[in-house]
């Protein structure tokens, strides 16, 4: 008797701890949903990228860049169905934005583009790690998109000023002058001997 006895508080103590053991998974699971459905809303709210204003003279020396038209449809299009929909599309952000790199106009291959396209790839590859952790840090989203939208205006506002500077017309002797102030010419006096 004393058997059946201590197999049945056995069996009534593993029914309980189970049910305990239910009611935790639902409570975390409950908090886990919640915990995405707010980062979700974040998301939706703060996706918002802007490309600015471009002139007509640097939409032309732009026109033939495909990487940055491609660049540009893939920020203007958001995603708007789950949070894997955001991780997707932060990859291809990501990925879009490291073919910035790909044949950039000759006018514009210079290094102070090429350092605000390191910085915009560099926020982009931090959004696209963020988004696709297990726990997404809202408040390092929240900051990341507005830094995401000031590396595009740097950039934009750097290729016009280049395009600005290259419309500018040089003045009677400035070629020579510049010439004559290349130190790469000057510390390589084969250069000089050539021209």
């Amino acid at each position: 008797m004393r058997h059946f006895l201590l197999i049945g508080i056995v069996l009534i103590s593993l029914f309980t701890s189970c049910k305990k053991v239910d009611t935790q998974q639902q409570e975390n699971q409950l908090k886990a949903q919640k915990q995405t459905d707010s980062v979700f809303s974040i998301l939706t709210k703060t996706w918002n990228f802007k490309i600015p204003y471009q002139s007509s003279a640097l939409q032309a020396e732009l026109a033939d860049w495909k990487a940055w038209s491609t660049f540009k449809n893939d920020l203007s299009i958001k995603p708007i169905s789950s949070i894997s929909a955001f991780q997707k599309k932060s990859e291809v952000l990501s990925k879009s934005s490291l073919n910035l790199f790909n044949e950039i106009p000759a006018n514009l291959n210079r290094p102070d583009i090429k350092s605000r396209i390191t910085v915009l790839n560099t926020h982009l590859s931090n959004l696209e790690m963020y988004i696709s952790l297990d726990k997404i840090p809202e408040k390092k989203i929240l900051w990341l998109i507005p830094q995401i939208n000031s590396a595009l205006m740097s950039l934009v506002n750097q290729m016009e000023e280049v395009v600005v500077k290259k419309s500018i017309p040089k003045e009677v002797g400035e070629a020579e002058m510049l010439k004559a102030l290349d130190t790469l010419r000057l510390a390589n006096p084969t250069l000089i001997e050539n021209q």
